[in-house]
């Protein structure tokens, strides 16, 4: 894709990438590229890979998170668990902020829960419980500590 893309999430499941330098794909829509209905619901929040200029991290309301490919259209991993509920059309989540992309985490919306998956393994690494009295809307994943693993998050309270 010889863009300068901007990516976003809909209510319809989908993700659209658009071209910022020219606002157009040259037959006048501003859309360049739609990847619909990867998530069954909607789509709650998007995160491009730290380093990467094709891969995009996905969280649904279908209670699964997912990265893509933005080269080919094609879901590389997808993330969930039996816990894990997506119940707000702000839930966020993010990779962590190292080179890597190592995790992915997500916020519960209904226990209030932090999950932590390997993006290796897809297995879950890490469930924090009652992190939170209701739903985790907000996840920010910071640099610092011994060992860049400080997550800030918000509930809907």
């Amino acid at each position: 894709m010889d863009i300068q893309p901007v990516i976003t999430g809909h209510l319809d499941g989908g993700v659209r990438f658009w071209d910022v330098r020219s606002g157009s794909s040259g037959s006048g829509d501003k859309e360049v590229l739609d990847i619909p209905s990867l998530h069954e619901g909607g789509v709650t929040s998007v995160q491009w890979k730290p380093g990467s200029s094709h891969y995009i991290l996905t969280c649904g309301r279908d209670s699964t998170l997912k990265i893509i490919d933005g080269r080919n259209c094609s879901i590389v991993k997808t993330f969930s668990n039996r816990a894990l509920r997506i119940m707000s059309n702000n839930a966020r989540c993010s990779y962590s902020p190292d080179p890597e992309g190592r995790y992915v985490a997500c916020g519960g919306g209904d226990t209030g829960d932090l999950f932590v998956f390997d993006v290796a393994s897809c297995e879950l690494k890490k469930r924090l419980s009652s992190a939170h009295k209701a739903g985790v809307v907000g996840l920010a994943w910071g640099k610092g500590g011994t060992n860049g693993q400080q997550i800030a998050t918000v509930d809907k309270s």
